[in-house]
């Protein structure tokens, strides 16, 4: 099996149309919506402490939508130690 290239999220969402925007992120969000619905029940029958039930959420909505891709990228070690003043 072919291995299937897709761009990072930034890039769609940066080329996407504002009427596209919906379509495109429904699917993610029905997604997200099942599995927190998953997890309150995990917390609800003490699978999970509700500390990690939290935990868990913020894991699968930073994975969804590309929490890494939109903030971490968007400042990296690199760009932070290339702007820092530098120390004599």
């Amino acid at each position: 099996m072919a291995a299937t290239v897709t761009p990072s999220l930034v890039q769609q969402f940066a080329s996407m149309k504002p009427a596209d925007f919906g379509h495109t992120i429904e699917p993610k969000w029905q997604v997200a919506q099942r599995l927190v619905k998953e997890i309150e029940g995990a917390v609800e029958k003490e699978h999970l402490t509700p500390l990690d039930g939290a935990r868990t959420i913020s894991a699968v909505a930073a994975t969804l939508f590309g929490y890494d891709e939109f903030i971490l990228r968007e400042i990296s070690p690199e760009t932070l130690l290339a702007t820092a003043p530098s120390r004599r």
